[in-house]
C-alpha cells in the first residue's frame, strides 16, 4: 500500500518538467478570497433565514453582487460591508446558482442537501462552485469550488504553458449506491451533452451562463462511481469508470468529445464526506456563523 511519501515521490516525478505559472501569492490571495466568500455566503443564508419574507436569497454587499440562489427569502437589504478599500470585483458571482434537481442524504446526522452549482469569481479567472442547501434550515453553502484560468480563445487554460485548451470541466458526487451525479461546464454552446462511463450515455441537463458564454451541465445516473484511487495514481487515472463527455450541435455532430484526463472526473466535497467544510472549522456544516467578514480578510 503506497503512503504519503511515495505519494509526494510519484508527484515529484511526474512534474520535473511541468512550468509554474501561478505564483505561490497567488495561491494564498485565492484560498483567502475562498475562505472570505464562503463566510459571506453562510451569513448571508443565515440572515435570510431570520428575515423570512420573499422567495430568493441575494447573497450580495452594496458594491459587490453575489449568487441568486433558490431557497428561503432576504430582507432585501446589503447584508455585509464593501471592504475599506472599495467594491471587489474577484468575489462577483457570474450569474444565479442552478439548482440541479439532486438531493445528498447524510443519513448520520437526519438531514439532507439539495445540490446548486453555478460560476464566481471574474471571467478571466472563474471558480465553477458546488453549493449545498440544507432542506430543513434553508441555508447555503459552497463546498466545493475549482478555479481555472480562461485561455484568449475563451476555454480553459491547460496544466502547461504549450498545452492545448481544454473545452471541458467536471466532477462526480456519489449520491448512492450506484447513483452519481455528475457536474461541470463546456466552453462553448451545445445543443446537447452527454456523460457516459460503462459504456452507457445519459443526457445531461444544462444551462447557459450569460456571463461567460459557457455552458453549465449536470447528469444524475445510475453508474459505478469513480474509484478514489484515481487521485493517487501517477499520472492520469485509466481505470473502467472513466467518465466520457461529448459535446454535440444541433445537427447531432459531436463538437467536442474527452475521456478523462486534466478536469474530468474530479470528486465534489461535500458535507456528508467532510472532505472539505465551510472556512470557518467552528462551525457545522448546518449552523454557518452568522458574521460578515472583517476588514482584515478582505481580498487583496
Amino acid at each position: 500500500m503506497r503512503d504519503i511519501h511515495d505519494l509526494r515521490h510519484a508527484l515529484n516525478a511526474e512534474t520535473t518538467d511541468v512550468a509554474v505559472h501561478i505564483s505561490p501569492d497567488l495561491v494564498r490571495r485565492r484560498a483567502h478570497r475562498i475562505r472570505t466568500w464562503r463566510r459571506t455566503v453562510a451569513a448571508a443564508a443565515v440572515i435570510a433565514v431570520a428575515a423570512g419574507t420573499v422567495s430568493t436569497v441575494r447573497l450580495v454587499n452594496a458594491a459587490t453582487p453575489g449568487f441568486d440562489v433558490a431557497g428561503p427569502p432576504s430582507s432585501g437589504t446589503s447584508l455585509c460591508p464593501s471592504p475599506p478599500d472599495g467594491p471587489t470585483s474577484e468575489m462577483d458571482a457570474l450569474g444565479t446558482l442552478v439548482e440541479t434537481g439532486a438531493v445528498l442524504d447524510v443519513p448520520s446526522r437526519n438531514l439532507r442537501y439539495d445540490v446548486l452549482i453555478g460560476l464566481t469569481w471574474t471571467i478571466d479567472e472563474p471558480g465553477f462552485a458546488v453549493a449545498f442547501r440544507d432542506q430543513q434550515a434553508g441555508t447555503v453553502e459552497v463546498w466545493d469550488t475549482t478555479l481555472e484560468v480562461r485561455d484568449p480563445s475563451g476555454d480553459l487554460a491547460g496544466k502547461r504553458a504549450d498545452d492545448p485548451p481544454r473545452q471541458f470541466l467536471s466532477s462526480q458526487l456519489e449520491l448512492g449506491p450506484n447513483t452519481v451525479l455528475d457536474v461541470g461546464l463546456y466552453t462553448r454552446t451545445a445543443h446537447r451533452i452527454t456523460v457516459a462511463s460503462e459504456g452507457a450515455a445519459t443526457d445531461a441537463e444544462t444551462s447557459r451562463n450569460a456571463a461567460t458564454g459557457w455552458t453549465l451541465f449536470w447528469a444524475q445516473r445510475r453508474a459505478t462511481p469513480l474509484p478514489p484511487e484515481r487521485h493517487t495514481v501517477s499520472g492520469f487515472y485509466e481505470g473502467p469508470e472513466q467518465v466520457t463527455l461529448t459535446a454535440y450541435d444541433a445537427v447531432g455532430q459531436p463538437q467536442h468529445t474527452v475521456t478523462g484526463g486534466l478536469g474530468v472526473g474530479g470528486s465534489v466535497q461535500n458535507p456528508r464526506d467532510g472532505s472539505a467544510g465551510p472556512a470557518d472549522p467552528t462551525s457545522s456544516p448546518t449552523t454557518p456563523t452568522a458574521t460578515c467578514p472583517s476588514p482584515d480578510d478582505a481580498p487583496r
